[in-house]
């Protein structure tokens, strides 16, 4: 977070989009009364916003907590994401890593499935999301494989962090069980045993549209300066 007041006489407190859901959570949702959650933001990338004793972690300088941006599969041959690494956390579990996901079990099977005949460009997590309901197989293997990537991560968290619950938030968390399910199952797989069964993994509690905005207008309270 950094307060800003070159353009305006006003105090402008700035801070990312996870960050700001995480403190809307604390405020407003699921996280009422927590001291130590995690949010995990869902959309085009991954965001991810840390609460330790009752606080939003920023870190030396603010960039703490990115957690789409640490590597999952690491090798020059791994996918390159928009931050110019390889292999980050992003690339495989968010809207657009569903989708390369998806093409990549398309590309290495002959099963068949309803979005084969769609483009590159007119695939999107929506279009997948609802082939999956209607029981396509390579899409509801693609959610599969998004929420193992994404559960061997969050087992690493709750060793970093050891958060009372983690919180999922934005447009791929409302796939429900589909995304939830197999998270759940390879994030306890792959906890040490001292976790199992200890962190709750949920939705949130707060729209898509409303958590960043009401988290961000809450950060207001906690800014001495202003």
């Amino acid at each position: 977070m950094e307060i800003f007041s070159k353009h305006t006489k006003l105090n402008v407190i700035v801070t990312n989009d996870a960050n700001a859901a995480a403190v809307g959570e604390m405020i407003y949702g699921g996280a009422k009364g927590m001291k130590n959650f995690v949010v995990i933001t869902l959309g085009t990338g991954l965001g991810s916003g840390f609460v330790i004793d009752g606080k939003l972690v920023y870190g030396h300088d603010g960039f703490a907590g990115e957690i789409g941006h640490t590597t999952i599969r690491p090798g020059p041959v791994n996918r390159e994401c928009g931050c110019g690494r390889k292999g980050c956390l992003e690339t495989y579990v968010s809207a657009t890593g569903l989708k390369r996901t998806l093409l990549k079990i398309m590309a290495d099977s002959n099963q068949p499935s309803e979005l084969r005949k769609l483009s590159f460009e007119e695939l999107d997590s929506e279009i997948i999301h609802d082939a999956a309901k209607r029981g396509d197989f390579i899409a509801k293997l693609a959610f599969r494989h998004t929420g193992m990537m994404l559960g061997f991560k969050l087992a690493d968290v709750v060793a970093h962090t050891n958060p009372e619950a983690i919180f999922l938030f934005g447009g791929l968390a409302l796939a429900k069980d589909l995304i939830f399910e197999p998270t759940k199952e390879f994030m306890e797989e792959n906890l040490l045993s001292i976790y199992k069964g200890k962190v709750k993994l949920l939705p949130s509690e707060l729209s898509t549209q409303n958590a960043a905005v009401l988290g961000a207008s809450s950060l207001v309270w906690s800014v001495k300066e202003l």
